[in-house]
């Protein structure tokens, strides 16, 4: 009996000691971190969900261009605790984190670093009596709308005519499951302003104090999802960041673009920002791509698109009453002022060649919902093109005749206009060009075997050069194939790379990169999609097992 009893012990622990290696080689996953941002100078603490079979796991943070940063996260010993350090010369912005242990790494989340001071919500704030009173002008405030009918509240002191600018991010990079709805009320509970959907899912109000008092500020949620069920919305993944400021908000740049070779004059648009600070001068850029522009002391930032382009504003085309030549890609930021309005554009084209005319507006925080309409010198509509696959923005390509007019219009989808009814319009060759594409962000490479790595390929603009295609910043001991996608034959759309290992290190970040083969030729970056980003992230994450 005792023997029995022994070996059915020893059995019994191989069972579980089975089960553990089991559970052990699962990478984790990271569903949610609180709170999801810090502000410069500050150490934070952070609690994380997921799965997380073991501890403590090690992290991994880039900033928004995927670049090395000095932030500094370290897991805590109690499990799904962390500490993330923001050095006070970080770039505000926002950061990428994984968690990664040696069987693989989480998707990455972002992380929000501010210049101005923030606070983390407590409970209970669901009313006015209970609002906690923020007494910086400018504060960033990261909360969550824990369960159903939670309601948010905090309070603010407003003088008499003061404005404050309440913008709650949630829906926008947390990819927050919330259709947010923001309220500003007297102390009494009037409510005096409300926004649903102002960018995107996420709300934004402007309210200029009627007179000097208390204001509270309210948070609630519907799911972004919509359901059967009519009451208030919320879970633990109903993460939010509120921003409040009574000082500089930008809410664009005007013009929306600049050529590469600057130097540009361009004028910041929004709430609270002094006269002296609004007219910026940019220098020559390097990279094509957004440049973000930010006030010291601002909340927020905002784009200014950088490009071997010409770029002109609707007020410069109105003074001269025709557009520049056709040398170049021409860049045209406008505004479709009030209701009813439309922009009108005379274009000639000199040759025969495909013209792409292109609207962005919803994509940079526009309220427009723009539609493009090409007609010809007898008004015939040659083409016409409302949303776009994926957005509210709009594209559409026509075949121009040599050297007749043809009349562009801007206008919104349902006649409505003002102030922040902002667009760029472009109008150019279709870029003879391509993208690369990968369907996950993390791979995993057995060591003494061969790892096949699906790669998609999009040509736009028909293009049919060759693309050369392999694996850059691998860990040491791993090796890749280079592929060739040639137009015309299978490896057209989809190419496949074939990694090796021999032994490597416990995981880290790597690229897939193409180009066309010429010196001249730029490198592109294989990219794939996070919930919340409109960019791909380039940076897939590869851990080698065995080595």
């Amino acid at each position: 009996m005792k023997i029995r009893g022994i070996t059915f012990l020893a059995a019994l622990l191989t069972t579980n000691l089975a089960g553990t290696v089991t559970a052990e080689g699962k990478p984790p996953t990271l569903t949610g971190m609180f709170p999801q941002g810090a502000c410069r100078g500050n150490s934070v603490a952070v609690t994380v969900s997921g799965e997380f079979t073991s501890w403590p796991l090690n992290c991994w943070i880039c900033d928004g261009r995927e670049r090395e940063t000095n932030l500094v996260c370290k897991t805590m010993e109690a499990k799904g605790k962390l500490t993330i350090t923001v050095p006070p010369d970080a770039q505000a912005g926002v950061y990428w984190l994984r968690l990664y242990n040696k069987d693989g790494a989480s998707a990455p989340r972002p992380f929000l670093v501010s210049e101005l001071p923030d606070t983390i919500e407590k409970e209970p704030n669901n009313s006015a009596k209970d609002a906690p009173v923020l007494e910086e002008s400018g504060t960033l405030v990261h909360g969550r709308l824990e369960k159903k009918g939670d309601v948010d509240s905090y309070a603010v002191e407003l003088e008499a005519d003061e404005l404050l600018v309440a913008d709650l991010l949630a829906s926008r990079i947390l990819a927050s499951p919330m259709d947010a709805t923001l309220q500003i009320t007297s102390s009494a509970g009037f409510v005096l302003a409300e926004n649903d959907d102002d960018q995107g899912m996420d709300p934004r109000l402007i309210f200029r104090a009627p007179r000097k008092a208390r204001y509270i500020i309210r948070v609630f949620s519907f799911p972004s999802k919509p359901n059967s069920s009519i009451q208030f919305s919320g879970a633990a993944a109903y993460i939010y960041r509120l921003a409040l400021t009574t000082g500089p908000f930008i809410d664009r740049a005007y013009p929306l673009a600049a050529a590469l070779a600057g130097p540009a004059e361009i004028r910041l648009e929004g709430w609270n920002i002094p006269a002296a600070k609004k007219l910026l001068t940019l220098q020559a850029a390097v990279t094509r791509g957004a440049q973000f522009l930010r006030l010291p002391g601002g909340i927020n930032s905002v784009p200014v698109e950088r490009d071997d382009v010409l770029s002109i504003t609707e007020e410069q085309y109105q003074a001269s009453g025709k557009l520049p030549g056709f040398e170049k890609t021409l860049v045209i930021s406008g505004l479709i002022s009030s209701p009813g309005e439309s922009d009108s554009y005379v274009f000639t084209s000199p040759d025969a060649d495909i013209v792409e005319v292109s609207v962005l507006a919803r994509s940079l925080g526009s309220l427009l919902d723009p539609v493009i309409s090409i007609l010809d010198d007898a008004s015939k509509t040659v083409s016409e093109k409302d949303d776009s696959e994926g957005g509210l923005d709009c594209s559409t390509r026509f075949t121009p005749t040599i050297n007749k007019p043809y009349r562009i219009e801007v206008g919104d989808r349902f006649s409505h206009g003002g102030p922040r009814f902002f667009y760029m319009l472009r109008i150019g060759r279709p870029a003879r060009d391509f993208s690369l594409k990968l369907e996950s962000d993390s791979f995993v490479l057995e060591k003494g075997k061969k790892l096949e790595l699906p790669v998609t390929v999009e040509r736009h603009g028909g293009y049919d050069g060759k693309i050369i295609i392999t694996a850059t910043d691998l860990p040491k001991g791993v090796r890749s194939t280079t592929v060739e996608s040639l137009n015309g034959k299978d490896s057209a759309k989809a190419v496949k790379l074939v990694l090796e290992s021999e032994g490597g290190a416990l995981g880290s970040p790597f690229r897939i990169t193409g180009s066309s083969g010429l010196e001249s030729s730029p490198r592109k970056w294989a990219g794939f999609q996070v919930p919340g980003r409109k960019a791909r992230l380039t940076k897939a994450w590869l851990t080698v097992r065995g080595g």
